[in-house]
């Protein structure tokens, strides 16, 4: 008789620092598992404690802070989700509250078949990911989709009590994978660093990284082409072929998802978050805010609140 490979779950106690936390495992192809971990209060800061290539992350509940050598500290919030690979780094990391996550763990093996020439050429953050020439730790943050918030509950609710419950979360585990590598924010990041670069593409990462570290200041192409020397012919035209969009499409896309982070964290007025992402007509900044996501900021909240 030939054994089901979709295994039941696995339940036991881990140890996050000083603290036990729960976790259930699924163990399931080759390279690949699932796992929901409960974290019962706030913790001291202790080391990243996952040892797989790469980890997706999503956060149902509470609060995770992540510190990365030479990268500073990054925090992910419940509706949220972030991609992190260590190799042979160190990453330490706290909770601020009581939490829930899962996470996805990938091998080196099962990532390099998602990523694409095409990934290579554009020096995706996907494909920086396991670049055999990778001289850092990497962790790329983003928002769970409608579609996303709906997989992770399902997945955190799946007990795994029969063979069709673990076929079921295994079918979640790789649809939630396939959206997390379809996201804009793995696929052509800015932030992505290609590990051989043109004098012009080195211009070019330099002048996106500005763009989205002053997303409230003026903007011009003639500032932009003298503060970086690049010529406006080569700006215009690498960001179309970089990013496949116009500067100013890039920059309104930055303080877009900037826009939405700080709305959604309602720690300020749409007045402030309007004028910290360079907007000081509130109106200019409603109707660029509903033509990125269909809802003006107020309605968006409600829905997000919903």
């Amino acid at each position: 008789m030939i054994p089901c490979p979709f295994q039941q779950p696995h339940e036991s106690i881990a140890r996050f620092g000083d603290t036990n936390v729960w976790r259930r495992q699924f163990t399931q192809r080759q390279g690949l598992s699932f796992g929901v971990y409960r974290i019962p209060e706030a913790s001291n800061s202790f080391s990243w404690p996952f040892e797989s290539f790469l980890q997706i992350v999503f956060v149902a509940k509470g609060r995770v802070s992540v510190a990365l050598p030479d990268e500073g500290s990054t925090s992910a919030s419940s509706g949220e989700w972030f991609v992190i690979s260590l190799g042979e780094w160190t990453g330490a990391t706290s909770f601020e509250c009581e939490s829930q996550i899962g996470v996805i763990e990938c091998s080196k093996e099962l990532w390099q078949g998602l990523v694409s020439e095409e990934d290579n050429l554009l020096h995706a953050r996907k494909a920086c990911y396991s670049c055999s020439q990778r001289e850092e730790a990497i962790l790329t943050k983003g928002f769970q989709d409608a579609r996303m918030r709906n997989l992770s509950k399902s997945l955190l609710g799946n007990e795994g009590a029969s063979p069709a419950d673990r076929i079921l979360v295994e079918s979640m585990t790789l649809e939630f994978l396939s959206r997390v590598c379809d996201s804009k924010f793995i696929s052509g990041s800015s932030k992505s660093e290609p590990c051989y670069r043109s004098r012009d593409e080195e211009a070019l990462a330099a002048a996106a990284s500005y763009l989205e570290q002053n997303l409230d200041e003026d903007h011009s192409i003639a500032g932009l082409s003298r503060k970086f020397a690049l010529n406006e012919f080569k700006l215009k035209r690498g960001f179309r072929d970089r990013f496949g969009i116009t500067v100013f499409g890039y920059l309104r896309q930055c303080r877009m998802d900037r826009a939405r982070q700080l709305l959604i964290s309602r720690r300020y007025t749409v007045l402030e978050v309007a004028n910290t992402v360079g907007y000081a007509n509130p109106s200019h900044f409603a109707r660029a805010f509903r033509e990125c996501f269909g809802l003006n900021p107020k309605a968006f909240l409600a829905d997000w609140a919903r």
